[in-house]
């Protein structure tokens, strides 16, 4: 059994410089090393239930930054491979049971996801929101452009900065009423749409 070890041992040494290199590290040491943190850090991060690039809260952000500069540390050898999986499993699963408990308990949400904020309601700014959110005018024109698809704060019912940092906002329903006219004897439909007051 010992000698095994000691084989299992030389093929780590030989592949990866060692589980923490004492010596500096051959390119294919560093490309080994680089695959299996890579393959180690993906399936983490998915039996994590991480959504660490779609919709981020603050939350997902401090994970995504300390995960990868520990997968960095591991695969050019300032950090041992086993440890850097250790340490990135603990981070994954902290954040599971963290989010999991902020499913359960809206406060807690608040506190490690933060809150969403009311920016426009009934087409009118409010100030004081777009000040304590640190959010310009020009920041606001420019998330509705992109996320609404208007460029006047009138024509929105509600905008939010929602808890990722992202602007989102719902058009106000259209005033246009629509009458239509059929006509007979082989003469097409006529449509008028007409503004209300």
């Amino acid at each position: 059994m010992p000698a095994m070890w000691n084989d299992v041992g030389e093929w780590a040494e030989f592949l990866f410089g060692g589980d923490a290199p004492v010596h500096p590290l051959s390119v294919s040491q560093v490309a080994a090393r680089a695959f299996v943190m890579f393959l180690a850090g993906v399936m983490i991060v998915r039996l994590g239930k991480s959504r660490l690039l779609s919709r981020a809260t603050g939350l997902d952000v401090v994970l995504a930054v300390v995960v990868g500069s520990l997968i960095s540390r591991g695969i050019n050898g300032d950090a041992s491979v086993s440890g850097t999986v250790v340490a990135c499993a603990v981070l994954v699963s902290l954040h599971w049971i963290m989010t999991r408990l902020a499913f359960h308990w809206h406060g807690l949400g608040n506190l490690i996801k933060g809150r969403y904020s009311l920016l426009i309601e009934n087409g009118r700014i409010d100030w004081d929101a777009m000040r304590r959110s640190h959010i310009s005018e020009q920041d606001l024109l420019e998330e509705l452009r992109l996320n609404a698809g208007v460029d006047d704060p009138s024509c929105i019912e509600k905008a939010y900065q929602e808890r990722s940092g992202e602007i989102s906002g719902l058009r106000r329903k259209s005033n246009m009423h629509v009458l239509e006219v059929a006509v007979e004897h082989g003469v097409q439909t006529v449509r008028f749409e007409m503004q209300r007051d």
